[in-house]
């Protein structure tokens, strides 16, 4: 009688078939994680996209009555000499990072390749530190009064971080001493993947360590690399709180990139559409990375 009562419908209420029932559950219990991607990823998105076409301002943040100006916010980013400046810096930043990284990681890979079971969690320890951490260290080292890099190497009032030539130069080689520690764990579990027995074949027919490495190590840890560069430009592209850091940029613009660009844009001086068109710029090229890793890694499977 009382199992009756509980199964029994209520009046008026809205009856689902079995089947109906069984299919809508999964999505029941995906939607508050739909809900939350959407609150804060698609919606913050698409709000940057209706920016970048409109002129907002300090002045009309809050009344919403900016006016649309379709393409203007990206021409007037184009045609500033300050966002190709912040390019070209992204770019030589970017790639010059990952290549050194690559072939550090490399090589540390194949050093420590015996030590692989025993050391590698001692591998990520200067990855893990806070890139706060690491900027607000690397101040210290590049000081040009009493910074430890000077100091070593004997030189006097080089100003690492202050000098228009040197600022970039030396954020690529902070970049490097934070991204080596991903490539060469990634190049390592790619390089324990490989048969030992490819290697013991090649050497029985006469094949030296160079010719190993070009013909086995390298043709078989190709797809291994080229996701771990993907991985690793995508990191350093969008990288904004290292440089912000140490240099805000400077000097004199000398190390801006278009993360730094986009905030200073927006917090700074308050131009929001033009400050939200260098961030879609950003996301574009992010985005693009990631649809090349995505077809990477399908290929590989």
């Amino acid at each position: 009688m009382t199992s009756d009562l509980t199964t029994r419908a209520r009046p008026g209420a809205l009856r689902l078939p079995a089947g109906a029932r069984r299919t809508l559950t999964p999505y029941l219990f995906a939607l508050p994680a739909l809900i939350y991607l959407i609150g804060l990823l698609a919606y913050p998105m698409v709000l940057n996209v209706v920016t970048s076409f409109r002129d907002v301002t300090a002045m009309n943040l809050l009344s919403g009555d900016a006016d649309w100006v379709g393409w203007s916010n990206y021409r007037q980013a184009f045609s500033d000499s300050q966002f190709v400046d912040a390019t070209v810096h992204s770019v030589l930043y970017s790639l010059g990072s990952v290549a050194i990284q690559l072939v550090v990681g490399m090589a540390l890979a194949l050093l420590y390749l015996p030590l692989a079971r025993g050391l590698s969690a001692l591998y990520l320890i200067g990855y893990a530190i806070p890139i706060v951490v690491t900027a607000e260290v690397f101040r210290w080292l590049l000081d040009g009064k009493t910074g430890f890099v000077n100091w070593l190497f004997g030189l006097h009032d080089v100003y690492w971080l202050a000098d228009r030539h040197l600022a970039l130069p030396a954020m690529i080689g902070v970049q490097v001493w934070l991204g080596v520690p991903f490539a060469m764990v990634t190049l390592l579990a790619g390089l324990t993947a490989i048969p030992r027995e490819l290697f013991e074949a090649s050497a029985i027919d006469g094949a030296g360590s160079g010719a190993r490495f070009r013909y086995v190590t390298l043709p078989l840890l190709r797809p291994t690399i080229l996701a771990a560069g993907i991985l690793s430009l995508i990191f350093t592209f969008k990288n904004f709180d290292l440089i912000w850091i140490a240099t805000q940029g400077g000097p004199a613009n000398a190390s801006e990139v278009l993360p730094t660009l986009g905030y200073k844009l927006v917090f700074l001086q308050f131009l929001f559409g033009k400050g939200a068109a260098v961030l879609n710029v950003i996301f574009v090229v992010l985005f693009l990375l990631s649809l090349v890793y995505v077809r990477q890694v399908r290929r590989e499977d």
